[in-house]
């Protein structure tokens, strides 16, 4: 082989070299180490990860990669190489780059050291491929796990997993609260135990029946829980792992208990029910919230062509009742889920029946209520409307080849009650309207067809206006046969406001299917709208009455009761004012809340309403209201008159607030900017709110009551009864109190100790119940001198008597005792058997320290018990302090 040929073939396999590796879905690339001599090379597939031309990339190969490695992740990557180029071991990493338009994606890097054909160059052969979809992939994935984690654990139904032998590996908290047990109870212990006895053996069965053929069953049975013996249900689903063996059990469950009772109660009215239930002609079944299936009547199961028991306990989206594709499933699922939050559903399903042949189904849901609003219930309403399908698609067929007919459309024109255009899209106006238009919105059909289109822009309620901008890219996806539905607000000839309802279809298309013409009709929906208003304020009022009765219920605050009332109502009914005018027995008054839009002042400091002018109360003893629609048109005395005037009343309702057989005050609606038709279930309303607010007020003085009295007991039970001044548990509660709060501050706590000298004698001389009178007498003479209202002073036991002085120096306690020794010398006590004074008086012993953690209050009491003993042995009728006791 010549010279020339050899290399002839050498570019050849070096080009299919070349083109092989372009090839690689990824970019290749081979780096010199230590040696400049080979050259570097990087695969066209640079332009494709990076946006940048293999061409343009810098020779510098690490300088140029670590530029478009994300900074992060720069030291990452170069300790890999260098742990490969150090060990030859191969390069494997995972790291972020920037492209060159600024978007940031994930690669993995693979590469191997060698030895090129000189012996000596190493280089680096590797492959770099894009991982960014893998990565969102596997942060989905771990979101995806922590969200599920933390559903299992806020869920309310009973969740666990475990073994195919029935060992608990997992349980949620609501596990554990329902039975009663601990987590570390349950988990590797069998699920035994808690099943109730007489139904282990069934539960066993139907859990070892669980199969790849059989991998879900639904079993309701009885369970020891914490409140005793429970029904329950339970879903259990196998896991199988690839080849089909069983390798786990997850289970929900949920308390059915209240359920299997109201079952008991009404199996006497089931054979009425399921002869109902059976036939009827559609198809009817009955689910949990969750989708569970409970019952199906006849006519659905002999439809389908199934049993009973192929659907009881089982999902309703994955029971065989006819062929279902899995976008059907998710959309019954969705259904089920709307339902369960008490939508009503209403839609048509297509199936495939047992012949394979195409079945329609109008098929709705509807939820079932508990008392307190909860759905408890589901009902599924089914039937084959594939008949009435077929003749409806002919009916549009026909309609279709009608409706290029002018002549057609002039007679529909003519017989409708609503109006019909044809709109121009390009020319922007209607190029028709039927005699409809004058009727109902007051202008010819000349005038609209005629119209500027900035007038008929302006005829658009300023909220609505911008249904008019841009009117063709309404109409350029809507198909043929789609009807689009608009609510709006149009002004009529004579200035009032209409809510017009318009369906629209496109009428003809140019040749590449752009819409040009759209049909119209026009329908007056303002009765319709002021009926739904209507029903949404009665809806409002029914709200209403709830949250103040559940006001009433939480909270024994009046006041915010009260407020709380009259915001809501003038709320739910729009009015300027809504006020709680509570009456005295003079027939005067004050009000006792108020809610004023912002154009009003308020007028809670006034004592004088209008409505109270009048002595005449005894139509609001009946609990009748007032209603006034129009203050003008009353015959009220010039006075009451005035202060309507002055309080800007133009309408009102008024409604007695009767606590028993006591007219305690009225509930008030007000409308200043204009007189107003009341409605009759917005007087109804205001008067079930008074009766809520009368069960408030008798809440509120009941709690006042027990509050005064519960006050009274405590006063009684921290008094001492012969000298009205506080007793020894007062004393040791107060003490206790003080100690710790100074404790914690760091400030002095004094302590004053004194009895009366010679007590004894002075009993033995006069009797006990001078000596009684005696006490009594040093207790008022101490409630005198004591001033500061942190000063406790209290009768510690007999003849002896104790002052507690907060925050209070040595000093001030001893210039106290000192004061305190001087008012019982002034009374003037007689005491003839006294040794030290021919009148009753004191010892006292003072002591004072700043609490801490190395002492206690025995120690304060201690030191001024001391100081009282030696003031006794110095002779008596004198102060004396041992010292001041400090921390060590």
């Amino acid at each position: 082989m010549s010279s020339k040929q050899a290399q002839e073939e050498l570019s050849e396999a070096e080009q299919n070299y070349r083109t092989l590796v372009e090839q690689i879905p990824g970019v290749v690339y081979i780096l010199p180490i230590n040696s400049t001599a080979q050259e570097a090379y990087i695969s066209p597939q640079l332009q494709q990860l990076l946006g940048i031309a293999p061409e343009d990339w810098h020779h510098g190969f690490f300088n140029s990669w670590l530029n478009y490695t994300h900074p992060d992740d720069h030291d990452r990557y170069w300790q890999a190489v260098n742990t490969t180029i150090a060990t030859g071991e191969p390069l494997r990493v995972e790291y972020r780059m920037m492209r060159r338009d600024g978007g940031t994606i994930w690669v993995r890097d693979q590469a191997n050291l060698v030895l090129c054909a000189d012996g000596e160059t190493q280089v680096l052969q590797g492959l770099v491929f894009d991982i960014s979809e893998r990565k969102q992939a596997e942060a989905a994935l771990q979101e995806s796990e922590t969200r599920y984690r933390a559903i299992l654990e806020d869920q309310t139904e009973l969740i666990a997993r475990g073994s195919p032998d029935g060992i608990v590996t997992f349980v949620n908290e609501a596990f554990c609260r329902f039975f009663g047990l601990k987590r570390e109870e349950i988990i590797a212990q069998h699920y035994e135990p808690v099943v109730f006895e007489e139904d282990r053996e069934r539960v066993f069965s139907l859990v070892n029946s669980i199969s790849s053929e059989n991998p879900v069953i639904a079993i309701e049975n009885r369970v020891i829980a914490s409140l005793g013996v429970r029904w329950t249900q339970w879903i259990i689903r196998g896991i199988f792992d690839d080849q089909g063996t069983l390798v786990e059990l997850q289970s929900v469950g949920r308390d059915i208990t209240d359920r299997k009772q109201v079952e008991e109660a009404l199996s006497e009215n089931e054979q009425k029910f399921r002869a109902i239930f059976n036939q009827t002609n559609q198809f009817i079944g009955l689910l949990q919230p969750n989708g569970i299936v409970l019952e199906a009547n006849q006519t659905a199961l002999d439809f389908a062509g199934i049993t009973r028991e192929e659907v009881v306990g089982k999902p309703f989206w994955e029971a065989k009742w006819w062929t279902i594709s899995s976008e059907t499933q998710a959309q019954l699922k969705t259904a089920i889920a709307a339902a369960a939050n008490g939508e009503s559903i209403h839609y048509e399903v297509n199936v495939l029946g047992r012949d394979d042949g195409a079945i329609a189904i109008d098929f709705s849901l509807r939820p079932i209520l508990d008392e307190t609003g909860c759905v408890t219930l589901l009902i599924s309403e089914g039937r084959d409307i594939s008949e009435y399908q077929a003749a409806l698609r002919e009916r549009q067929k026909a309609e279709e080849a009608l409706r290029s007919s002018q002549d057609f459309l002039q007679k529909v024109a003519n017989t409708v009650p609503h109006i019909l255009y044809l709109f121009d899209l390009l020319k922007g106006t209607s190029i028709y309207l039927n005699q409809k238009s004058l009727s109902i919105l007051g202008y010819s059909p000349e005038e609209f067809c005629n119209a500027d289109p900035q007038w008929f822009l302006n005829c658009f309620h300023p909220d609505d206006q911008h249904l008019c901008y841009d009117i063709p890219s309404r109409f350029v996806n809507l198909s043929d046969n789609e009807v689009l539905s608009t609510e709006y607000r149009f002004r009529h000839k004579n200035g009032e406001w209409l809510w017009l309802n318009t369906r629209e279809v496109v009428f003809a298309r140019d040749a590449s299917g752009t819409p040009i013409q759209i049909l119209g009709s026009v329908e007056d929906i303002s009765t319709r709208k002021q009926a739904e208003g209507l029903l949404r304020q009665q809806a409002e009022g029914e709200r209403l009455i709830t949250e103040v009765t559940q006001q009433i219920r939480q909270s024994l605050n009046l006041e915010e009761v009260l407020n709380t009332t009259v915001n809501s109502i003038r709320e739910c009914l729009g009015s300027d004012s809504v006020a709680i005018y509570q009456l005295e027995s003079d027939g005067n008054g004050y009000f006792a809340a108020e809610s004023l839009s912002d154009d009003y002042p308020q007028r809670l400091e006034q004592t004088l309403h209008p409505f109270s002018r009048t002595r005449d109360f005894s139509y609001y003893y009946q609990g009748l209201p007032t209603v006034l629609h129009n203050i003008q048109e009353s015959d009220f005395s010039a006075d009451v008159f005035e202060l309507l005037q002055l309080y800007q009343i133009k309408a009102a309702m008024v409604v007695p607030i009767l606590n028993g057989d006591h007219l305690w005050g009225l509930l008030i609606a007000h409308q200043c900017s204009a007189p107003r038709s009341w409605q009759v279930f917005e007087v109804n309303l205001l008067q079930q709110l008074a009766s809520q607010v009368a069960i408030a007020i008798h809440q509120s003085v009941l709690y006042q009551q027990v509050q005064a009295a519960n006050e009274e007991l405590q006063r009684l039970a921290t008094l001492d009864g012969l000298t009205q001044i506080a007793n020894r548990r007062r004393f040791d509660q107060y003490l206790e109190n003080e100690w710790h709060r100074l404790k914690r501050e760091q400030m002095p706590l004094s302590l004053i100790l004194f009895d009366v000298d010679f007590f004894k004698r002075y009993n033995d001389t006069y009797g006990h119940l001078a000596g009684d009178d005696c006490l009594r007498q040093l207790g008022s003479a101490l409630k005198s001198v004591i001033k500061r209202p942190a000063d406790l002073v209290a009768r510690y036991g007999g003849e002896e008597f104790a002052v507690i002085l907060p925050n209070t120096e040595i000093e001030g306690a001893i210039s106290l005792a000192q004061t305190i020794r001087q008012a019982v010398y002034d009374l003037i006590i007689p005491h003839a058997q006294s040794s030290v004074c021919d009148r009753v008086t004191v010892s006292l012993g003072v002591a004072s320290i700043v609490p801490n953690s190395e002492t206690s209050p025995q120690d304060l009491i201690n030191a001024a018990d001391k100081s009282l003993y030696i003031a006794k042995q110095q002779g008596r009728d004198r102060v004396h302090t041992v010292c001041v006791v400090t921390p060590s």
